[in-house]
């Protein structure tokens, strides 16, 4: 399952659909799109997984915690990335699909 998580966020990211940076992840959880999904790195501090978790609820966002910042930061070329929104639908449903959560 972590695997294939992995592959479509792999694919979210050649295809420029992943939104990353604290401002631009506020202005996503936001936003009015009908699907929208946070991935959330597992090492995170406790204060930014408050932020994001409570941010999240507030406008019905789902999130999934996953993988460390250090693989996170690997799959779209860059450092250490804590967090990132998936702007694809057919990859958020294929995430919530893997996961159970559809």
């Amino acid at each position: 399952m972590k695997n294939k998580i992995y592959s479509l966020l792999g694919f979210a990211a050649r295809s420029r659909n992943l939104v990353f940076g604290k401002e631009r992840i506020r202005a996503y959880i936001k936003s009015r799109r009908k699907k929208k999904l946070i991935i959330l790195a597992e090492d995170a501090s406790d204060r930014i997984k408050k932020d994001i978790k409570m941010r999240c609820e507030s406008f019905g966002v789902k999130i999934l915690e996953m993988f460390t910042k250090k693989e996170l930061g690997i799959l779209i070329g860059k450092g250490e990335i804590t967090a990132f929104g998936v702007e694809n639908d057919g990859i958020v449903d294929g995430i919530l699909k893997e996961i159970g959560g559809k």
